[in-house]
């Protein structure tokens, strides 16, 4: 009897939980990207996207979007990727999704990485290196890739 009793009450508990779980948007569309050099890579670095997939079939504003690659960094020894969009000064023009990030350090070797965010301003999107040894307070991007212009949404 007292099996079955809290039996029932995780079940109770796990449909609870099911149906308190947030909903996540399908990320359905693969995006035919073409990455352009934002700044040139040295040695044996590199960025490669792997995938980017979104809830639109381009970047536009309001929509969710991850990226999957690796970057191959030999060259820094305090680096960091991050997953940017050149949008005017202002408020945020992209902010990660919860359990994603959009910056990742980058240990002298290979490196795989999976951001996932929303755009919330127009821009150009970009994913850089930055040496944060390289204390230039306006620019200290190593190298990095564009990956297109974010549009309003129409």
């Amino acid at each position: 009897m007292k099996t079955r009793i809290i039996t029932s009450l995780l079940a109770a508990c796990v449909v609870s939980i099911a149906h308190a779980a947030p909903k996540t948007t399908a990320l359905e569309h693969k995006l035919a990207v073409t990455p352009e050099i934002k700044k040139a890579f040295h040695s044996d670095d590199s960025i490669k996207i792997k995938s980017v997939t979104g809830t639109a079939p381009k970047f536009q504003t309001g929509g969710t979007y991850r990226v999957v690659g690796t970057c191959h960094q030999r060259t820094l020894k305090n680096a960091t990727l991050l997953l940017g969009n050149t949008a005017e000064a202002g408020s945020d023009a992209i902010v990660a999704v919860a359990g994603s990030s959009l910056s990742k350090p980058l240990p002298n070797r290979t490196t795989k990485f999976d951001i996932t965010f929303t755009l919330l301003r127009p821009g150009l999107l970009h994913v850089t290196i930055y040496d944060l040894d390289n204390h230039d307070k306006y620019d200290n991007a190593y190298a990095g890739l564009y990956l297109g212009d974010v549009v309003l949404r129409r």
